[in-house]
């Protein structure tokens, strides 16, 4: 069970990563194919218009996809257990809760920059530059 944060703009940002396939995890079976089709539109550019949907990518750039949506999905895992710390620290602020945050907070980032990378190794599979 999630537990909101009191924090508005924590709260704000839950609305703004729904857009792009947030949701807390339900523990259900990915849907691949949906869940791309929510993250695609960040791989068109003027030279690459026309990004493939998931069922119709070869195995690698499907693959490749999968690792960059799984990605996503643990920065959304790490981004419920800030949410979750934070909303402890409106209990009462001590040394060890703000730690606890801290570290939380650093594990969230870390898997936003993990995204990111995984997100530039996809375009150059879409585009057919291996590494």
């Amino acid at each position: 069970m999630i537990i909101p944060s009191p924090d508005k703009l924590v709260e704000s940002n839950v609305s703004v990563l729904a857009k792009f396939g947030y949701k807390a995890f339900d523990g259900a079976e990915e849907d691949w194919s949906g869940m791309w089709a929510l993250l695609k539109g960040d791989f068109a550019t003027a030279e690459f218009p026309d990004v493939s949907d998931f069922a119709d990518m070869r195995p690698s750039q499907q693959e490749a996809a999968k690792i960059y949506m799984r990605r996503r999905l643990i920065a959304d895992r790490f981004f419920e257990e800030c949410r979750a710390v934070q909303a402890d620290l409106y209990k009462g602020i001590n040394t060890d809760q703000m730690e606890r945050y801290t570290l939380a907070r650093d594990a969230y980032e870390d898997s936003v920059n993990h995204f990111g990378e995984a997100r530039e190794k996809l375009a150059d599979v879409l585009k057919d530059v291996y590494w």
